[in-house]
């Protein structure tokens, strides 16, 4: 079986390339065709075959066949089984710097809305040589590692966001799906152990591979999928729940968190006995001057309100004017203390944000070298002038990333105290079961 990874261009916000350039140490074989009938070139060692597009074609230069100038669809591949192509128009990061991406597998190459689109194909595993090592720390228990390649390895074929339409199961971007640098570097021994003891193995329900999301650390107790997230093709929030997402605390809490009062309670608490707690994203404070705050806030409204990924989550006022700031309230959290929604009190009438992900994003703050907040399991202490205005916005907060599903600190955490990845992965996905490819 094969992935099928949309490999994006340089700053990872499309899969759609107007040119990209490939290479290899071995000769490679350039395919077009189906089964029935097809073509096969070869480029020779230390060529270069570049191809771009016109319209509905695909334009190659490099490559000594006038049969093959201009096609839809090609295949490259090497004539070295696991030999490495370059695709030296793709610029990944890596030791040093930025470096041309490497990659093991075949590269299929389409035209596409007026570019062209890029997809390799390689194995799961293979995939995984190019996630793992972005995702958790080599430091990390063996029993952790390897839950978190079955996690990833699952969400290789279903990422949240449907690529299908594209051709693809998962892209290589962490601004869309995992973040994936290519699979040719030398892999770390820790790692490599992970995902041959776990080889093929991928979460499932019904038979059909979950929705296997993770973050961080969930700050004591993991969010249910909805409280999070909405529906990525209607875009409606909250969504449908998900039975295999749905929030559990990470130890013997005495704390309900969806109380902002016990969530405060539990925030001051001298030693958690949570299995995250030892992480230092556990728990965080930030303090935000007002005039800060004020100076962006405003911008930053705007410019999401006119993104269609964030547009439908902010209502404004009847005013529609953004006013100086009074307060923050957060009147619903979910069961991990996550605001499912914000008011933000103006004198121009209240703002509500909806959504973890734009309720951090609003706060945006480049004074503070902010670009959002580590997680949305937040509450606000105002400190305020003589004149009772607000002087300084306290923003508390626990964990790191979005919460829903695995997590990665409290893996290790569970895996430090004797659990081995199987029951970790029970503990997070309730009702999931490990299945083989």
């Amino acid at each position: 079986m094969y992935i099928r990874i949309g490999l994006s261009n340089n700053d990872l916000t499309s899969r759609i390339h107007q040119t990209a350039s490939f290479r290899s140490t071995e000769p490679l074989l350039i395919e077009t065709g189906d089964a029935h009938e097809h073509t096969v070139s070869r480029l020779p060692p230390g060529k270069t075959l570049v191809v771009s597009a016109t319209g509905a074609a695909l334009m190659l230069t490099g490559l000594n066949d006038s049969a093959m100038t201009k096609c839809s669809r090609l295949r490259i591949a090497t004539a070295v089984p696991q030999a490495e192509i370059t695709v030296s128009s793709l610029m990944r990061s890596g030791a040093g710097g930025k470096n041309a991406a490497v990659y093991k597998g075949s590269i299929e190459v389409s035209a596409a809305d007026n570019g062209i689109r890029l997809i390799l194909l390689c194995e799961p595993d293979s995939y995984l040589q190019g996630v793992l090592g972005s995702e958790m720390p080599c430091s990390y228990s063996k029993e952790a590692l390897k839950a978190q390649a079955v996690t990833a390895r699952t969400y290789g074929l279903h990422p949240r966001i449907d690529h299908t339409a594209e051709g693809f199961n998962v892209c290589d971007s962490f601004l869309c799906c995992q973040n994936f640098t290519g699979n040719a570097q030398p892999l770390n021994e820790h790692y490599a152990e992970a995902i041959a003891s776990t080889h093929n193995e991928i979460l499932t329900c019904k038979d059909v591979p979950i929705l296997a999301l993770f973050s961080s650390c969930a700050g004591g107790h993991t969010e249910s999928y909805e409280n999070c997230f909405s529906d990525p093709v209607t875009q409606e929030f909250p969504p449908q729940p998900i039975p295999y997402l749905q929030g559990v605390a990470e130890g013997h809490l005495q704390f309900n968190l969806g109380d902002e009062g016990q969530l405060k309670q539990f925030y001051t608490s001298p030693k958690p006995d949570t299995c995250d707690s030892w992480s230092p994203h556990f728990r965080w404070q930030i303090a935000l001057p007002a005039d800060s705050l004020e100076s962006h806030m405003h911008h930053i409204v705007a410019t999401m309100l006119s993104d269609n990924q964030f547009a439908s989550f902010i209502k404004p006022p009847a005013s529609q004017q953004f006013g100086h700031i009074e307060k923050f309230a957060v009147p619903r959290r979910g069961s991990a203390g996550t605001a499912i929604n914000m008011v933000i009190y103006t004198s121009a009438g209240q703002w509500t944000v909806l959504k973890e992900l734009v309720i951090r994003s609003v706060f945006k703050n480049p004074d503070m070298k902010l670009t959002r907040l580590q997680s949305a399991r937040i509450f606000f202490k105002h400190e305020r002038d003589k004149l009772g205005l607000l002087s300084t916005l306290v923003i508390c907060g626990l964990g790191w990333g979005h919460g829903v599903g695995f997590q990665q600190t409290g893996a290790q955490g569970l895996a430090l105290s004797g659990i081995n990845y199987r029951e970790i992965l029970s503990h997070y996905y309730k009702g999931a079961t490990i299945q083989r490819l």
